[in-house]
């Protein structure tokens, strides 16, 4: 039987190991980022040292409250800034602040209270907080520059600053600065300036680091100040977008389609409904502005730009680009039989019952040899053994399934995720048989997991030419090796079965065309 202490001791020993490995070379703005995981390892080895059995739950408690709550923090924080929720950011920061106490979250925190205060009316106030922590040196420190020559509707000294002060190199890699920069194009008529800045940045190497608030945020304001808003990806763009500021967005689309009339219609419920002072002010300077600014067309080369643009889905988020709230329609029903199948073993015995196992079809390979029961190839994939063994396929097939069954179809994934767990079962069988290795029953969904890793493996060696190819075949290289290096340390584990589901994941995905142009 797995122990979880040794599944969460390998958690608090790999993971900040990963963590240590992706900072070392990114500078100082990712200390904090090396500090908490050598405090991670710290802590686990003093559980270690005070309690074996033990360390890796202590471990894993750092962990989560250094790495992987903090990581997600930052993630909710920027969604929350990025739709002008300042007084959410704020909170998040500072709770962050407290796991990760650096100059760089209190400064943060402070940007976000100032920007709280100015929604609330108190544009002096807020000057002054922003103010105590403005510099050109820092991502918080650009972006209070940046807030404070919003709040004074000083448009065009944002553009000069920004042109003058932060090179491009900087600037399309601080992902809170290019919205605002952005608008600032877009707000004194620069529009073809304004898509090409926009191009450029995600054309970069740092695109792929882009929080998805940040991105949606570039992407309305570029669509809305080009009249484009109303096309797929402007809609598409606005989802997440709160009511009053998708409004305030959706009025200015109007404004540059000319339809100043409509326009009027949209701005004046918003303007009675809305607590947001600053948003007030903001609509008071659209109208105000609203004959000349947005008056110059769009060249034809930029134009043609825009529409490539706007064919961009987002950048990916996850190794694999999985941004889905549900599975699609394969990995839905894979999941809901593995579940169905424990249900049973839970009622016919218990899942972790060799009996139970063997008379519901886990594989043995003498079953297999002597008996001719070649079908438990098939069942033993379909079979657990307990819930934290379920739990890690399924989340693993959660994770990993969606974004590769959208590219290349529903019948085609089904198809290889069970041919990939084929291909592990025979590969114990084949070892087992020329007494290479010992499993005298095994099951679990683990060998079709590693069948989809190794599939995308094989689907982006093939097409190098996919966005962000080469960022997720350096992720299934990593999910490789940490695999192994868990299988080397977990002698329950079947390191053929995944391996051989990898091989032919790997050999299938080499076949395969994308169903869609860009996953």
């Amino acid at each position: 039987m797995i122990d979880l202490n040794h599944i969460l001791l390998f958690v608090a020993c790999v993971s900040p190991l990963v963590m240590l490995a992706q900072t070392l070379r990114r500078g100082s703005l990712y200390r904090p980022w090396r500090l908490a995981s050598f405090a991670v390892l710290l802590v686990t080895a003093g559980g270690w040292l005070a309690n074996p059995k033990t360390a890796g739950f202590v471990g894993s408690g750092a962990w989560v409250a250094l790495l992987l709550v903090p990581a997600v923090g930052i993630r909710k924080m920027s969604e929350f800034a990025s739709c002008q929720d300042y007084a959410s950011a704020r909170r998040w920061a500072g709770l962050l602040r407290l796991l990760h106490p650096s100059s760089a979250m209190r400064d943060q925190k402070l940007a976000f209270t100032a920007m709280e205060l100015a929604q609330s009316g108190d544009i002096s106030g807020a000057l002054a907080i922003l103010r105590t922590v403005a510099n050109n040196d820092t991502n918080v420190g650009r972006q209070a520059i940046a807030q404070t020559f919003r709040l004074r509707g000083e448009w065009a000294n944002l553009v000069g600053w920004i042109r003058a002060e932060v090179p491009p190199s900087v600037r399309h890699n601080d992902f809170a600065l290019m919205p605002l920069y952005l608008r600032a194009l877009g707000e004194v008529g620069a529009r073809d300036d304004l898509v090409l800045e926009l191009a450029t940045m995600l054309s970069g190497n740092g695109s792929r680091q882009q929080p998805a608030g940040s991105f949606q945020c570039s992407i309305v304001v570029a669509l809305a100040f080009c009249g484009r808003l109303e096309t797929e990806s402007g809609r598409r763009a606005l989802e997440k977008f709160p009511k009053d500021l998708r409004e305030f967005w959706i009025g200015t689309n109007e404004l540059i389609a000319n339809r100043l009339d409509v326009a009027g219609r949209r701005f004046a419920p918003l303007r009675s409904a809305t607590r947001d002072r600053l948003l007030l002010s903001e609509i008071a300077q659209r109208l105000d502005n609203s004959d000349g600014v947005f008056a110059a067309p769009l060249s034809s080369p930029t134009h043609a730009l825009l529409h490539r643009i706007e064919r961009i889905q987002r950048p990916p988020a996850t190794a694999f680009g999985t941004e889905f709230r549900r599975p699609t329609l394969a990995v839905a029903i894979f999941i809901a039989l593995n579940l169905a199948m424990f249900l049973v073993e839970t009622r016919f015995g218990g899942s972790t019952s060799p009996l139970t196992l063997h008379r519901l079809g886990a594989l043995e390979p003498w079953a297999i040899r002597y008996g001719h029961q070649y079908w438990r190839m098939l069942t033993a994939l379909f079979l657990h053994f307990g819930v934290l063994h379920l739990i890690f396929n399924l989340y693993a097939l959660y994770v990993i399934g969606p974004g590769l069954e959208r590219a290349i179809g529903s019948l085609r994934f089904a198809f290889f995720y069970l041919l990939a767990g084929l291909a592990s079962s025979a590969g114990v069988l084949l070892l087992r048989f020329n007494d290479y290795s010992r499993p005298e029953q095994l099951v679990g969904a683990s060998g079709c997991v590693m069948g989809v890793v190794g599939v995308w493996a094989g689907f982006l060696l093939r097409h190098r030419h996919e966005p962000f190819a080469g960022t997720r075949l350096r992720n299934i290289v990593l999910i490789v090796v940490v695999q192994v290096a868990f299988d080397l340390s977990t002698p329950q584990i079947s390191m053929t079965a995944h391996l051989s589901g990898l091989a032919m994941g790997i050999f299938l995905g080499l076949l395969i065309r994308p169903r869609i142009a860009a996953v």
